[in-house]
């Protein structure tokens, strides 16, 4: 056989093992970049079904039969490998050509075949649609084999549910195995969301997809024209030789300097400033709704012959993108060819439009664009470019550039030939979100505008229906200082951390047992860390009062020489940018050389303050607090600050940390209380306490998967946030939104009691064990008191019940 048709056939034996995990559905993997509505707005609750499995990209797959087959191009087509069977040893890899049908359902990602995971069998998530205020149910089955998942609905903000938000640990206990469970909230606010999982390092590999919510009729903007087309754009890096938690181990091991290849260090980026990139190397390509082509004459055949994402707009014609950053690593700078963007919105909060050239996003943002087809009918690339224009040793590289294309449907589609605007200084270019002091990127893009993230405006109507909190008094406010950076010890290098505690998840969720906060082993906060040690590990819990103003300073300063930007989210709020500081810059090298003066910080990095006092109790000049930008994630840039402001009114546990999965999963996280655990909402009767979800064997004959389509089950019926068996041996218990809600106070105990139990039975076990284990070894030894045994071993067995083993 030759070592083409052994490798084809080793390929197709290892995937007919990996698809035999998979569940069998209905659904098409083919992903739809159009925003649908997943049930009609009349429809008070609209329910979802995802089923969570294993898939690989470059794979074809006939679903019913269990079997997958690789894709491969050659000579102008795609092809299947199957495998043949010659006689009754001999297997040959044969190849059939895809048809459009069967390609169109290829996960052809960047031409590498990953193994990934999905959801209803596709890459990237099946889109939702809601109607502002509809009941969500969203029924989670996890078919997969070795992890447990959850999933956060980022940029809801679960008022009444907090134990909905998704966080394992945190607000709920993580979907184990061959189990289900059932997310029950209500769509708001209106915009363009996100969902993804947040349990381990999964994300980046396919468990993230689009949560939009439409306003309701006669809602809608009236400060924008309609558009003609509304589309879902998820940008994300992609790394093809590795997974997600091999990424993130490599950061906890601190091994992510060195070269795969060559083990040298240095294989690090830096930005227009200095700072480092966070992205990871190395990379592959940008994804765009889970699609990259390349155009490197060194790679692959499958490498650049897969398609790249195409978005279609007609002359004189509107498209509003969505654009969602689901990375794992790194920020983007999008621009479209000899096109501006109109940006209109961000994380669910409308802006006045601004016209701009360039938008930087990272991980966790999402930005609402509109393309007009004001140009002549064609094709022309959207680039999606790194930030990186340093070396790690501070040479001048070129940034990474990956593409996806927008096609005026009057022309012919082909590949675009179209070159960037050019900025000029009575033309210049404007770049969104910019996180780097003007001086340092003049360096780089002499003729563009810097315009950072508290320079947009939210829209009157906007600030109307959500003002900016404003103190009445001194009491009325509270301030907390929250350094994201990288902290160490003396024995221990720096790892992600907020003010020097690295977070460790708590034994139990937080939300369901929210006692466990008094239990200084496990929770810690900046108050007393004698117990902590040099290098502190723990859940870091911040508590804030409940109905006041609160004004959370955001840093990213650790007294290194380079460190990151940092996008940081906080889970169950909306927050106001009032204010953006960014450090000091060298005048001659356009290069970082120190922290923002505006703070003071202690010697350890652990705490800081306002270096003039007189901008304490919320004094700060030049804040805006007339109408800043409404977001839930925002960049914090190195060795600067930014200043948020909420009225915390929503009581629950909620998380904030660094969407870079490779700082959160390490520990650079906090969880804000909100309130006592009185005030918070009392959990629902029979809700999952850990080990008590239930299992199923298959879905039930009402249920239909679909690719983010209504299910045809009901599951406010069926079993509304869950489904448990009754403890009265009957039928299953259901819980609505809309009934009582009353808490276990006897859980903790019902656990040690557990424990109690199943200790006195090891014991017993232990000394049956003891007892029998004794009987035999004075049956060996002691003949006199036991008559003798035969033994048989191999040479008394006959010939004929002799095992042979050929040669």
């Amino acid at each position: 056989m030759s070592a083409v048709s052994s490798l084809c056939s080793k390929i197709l034996v290892v995937n007919i093992i990996l698809v035999t995990f998979f569940a069998i559905s209905d659904i098409q993997a083919a992903f739809k970049h159009d925003v649908t509505p997943s049930c009609p707005a009349s429809e008070d609750v609209c329910n979802i079904e995802l089923r969570v499995n294993y898939i690989m990209s470059m794979m074809s797959y006939n679903w019913s039969a269990f079997q997958g087959f690789p894709v491969d191009y050659n000579n102008g087509t795609f092809y299947k490998k199957i495998s043949k069977s010659v006689g009754s040893t001999t297997h040959v890899c044969d190849q059939i050509p895809l048809t459009e049908d069967e390609l169109e359902e290829v996960l052809t990602v960047d031409g590498n075949y990953k193994f990934m995971f999905a959801i209803n069998n596709q890459f990237p998530a099946p889109t939702l649609v809601f109607h502002d205020q509809q009941v969500v149910s969203i029924r989670v089955y996890n078919d997969m084999s070795n992890e447990a998942v959850s999933f956060h609905w980022h940029g809801m903000f679960q008022t009444g549910s907090p134990w909905m938000d998704g966080v394992s640990m945190v607000s709920q206990c993580p979907i184990q195995p061959g189990e289900f469970f059932t997310y029950q909230f209500v769509a708001s606010p209106p915009g363009t969301h996100w969902y993804h999982s947040h349990h381990g390092a999964m994300r980046r590999s396919g468990l993230a997809g689009a949560f939009i919510v439409l306003p309701k009729e006669g809602n809608e903007r009236d400060d924008i024209p309609p558009v003609d087309k509304d589309a879902v754009f998820l940008a994300q890096d992609w790394q093809a030789a590795a997974s997600d938690i091999e990424v993130v181990k490599e950061m906890e091991w601190l091994m992510y300097s060195f070269s795969k290849s060559s083990g040298k260090l240095g294989t690090q980026m830096r930005t227009y400033d200095g700072s480092v990139s966070s992205l990871t190397h190395p990379i592959s390509r940008a994804l765009v709704n889970g699609k990259t082509k390349s155009f490197s004459a060194s790679d692959t055949e499958n490498a650049k012959a897969v398609p790249m994402e195409i978005f279609n707009v007609t002359q004189n014609g509107s498209l509003l993108l969505r654009i969602i950053q689901t990375g794992m690593t790194g920020e983007y700078k999008i621009s479209i060819d000899q096109h501006k963007l109109l940006l209109v919105g961000s994380d669910g909060g409308d802006l006045i439009p601004t016209w701009i050239d360039y938008l930087i996003i990272n991980p966790g943002e999402t930005y609402d664009v509109m393309v007009f087809g004001n140009n002549t009918p064609g094709n022309y690339w959207i680039r999606l470019e790194t930030t990186e224009v340093l070396d790690f040793f501070y040479n001048p590289v070129q940034p990474n550039v990956s593409f996806a294309q927008l096609h005026y449907q009057e022309a012919e589609e082909a590949l675009p030939d179209s070159e960037k605007r050019e900025c000029t200084v009575s033309e210049p270019c404007v770049m969104a979100n910019c996180h780097w002091s003007p001086d340092a990127l003049k360096r780089w893009e002499p003729n563009t505008k810097c315009v950072p993230i508290n320079e947009v405006k939210s829209t009157p109507k906007s600030v109307a229906q959500v003002p900016v909190p404003i103190p009445t008094s001194e009491n009325d406010l509270q301030e907390v200082f929250l350094n994201f950076h990288f902290s160490g010890s003396d024995l221990i290098s720096p790892r992600p951390a907020v003010n020097t505690i690295h977070y460790k998840g708590p034994p139990v969720p937080l939300q369901l047992y929210p006692n466990i906060v008094n239990d200084q082993t496990v929770v810690c906060n900046n108050q007393d860390m004698t117990s902590c040690g040099d290098y502190c590990q723990c859940t870091h819990v911040v508590k804030l009062s409940t109905s006041k103003v609160t004004q959370i300073v955001l840093m990213a300063e650790d007294g290194l020489s380079t460190g990151t930007a940092h996008p940081v989210h906080l889970h169950g709020n909306r927050y106001y940018v009032v204010k953006y500081g960014v450090g000091v810059i060298n005048e001659t090298s356009g290069l970082l050389q120190g922290p923002n003066q505006d703070i003071e910080y202690s010697p350890d990095y652990r705490s800081a303050k306002w270096r003039n006092s007189s901008w304490n109790n919320g004094n700060i000049p030049d804040m805006n607090v007339k109408d800043p930008p409404l977001k839930d994630t925002v960049v914090i840039p190195y060795k600067g600050y930014v200043v948020l402001r909420l009225k915390t009114e929503n009581p629950g546990f909620w998380l904030m940390h660094c969407h870079l999965e490779t700082h959160m999963s390490v520990g650079m996280a906090v969880v804000i209380q909100v309130g006592d655990p009185m005030e918070m909402p009392k959990l629902p009767d029979n809700f999952p306490m850990c080990s008590s979800y239930p299992a199923y064997n298959e879905p039930d004959s009402k249920s239909k998967s679909g690719s983010g389509e209504k299910s045809g089950s009901n599951h406010m019926e069926d079993d509304a946030l869950l489904q448990l068996p009754s403890t009265d041996g009957g039928s299953t218990k259901s819980q609505s939104v809309g009934n009582s809600y009353h808490r276990d106070d006897n859980s903790m105990m019902n656990i040690s009691v557990g424990w109690f139990v199943l200790m006195m039975i090891l014991m017993v076990l232990f000394v049956f064990g003891f007892f029998a284990l004794s009987v035999v070894l004075i049956s060996r030894h002691c003949t006199w008191t036991f008559p003798a045994r035969s033994r048989r071993g191999y040479h008394d067995i006959d010939t004929e019940e002799r095992v042979v083993f050929s040669k």
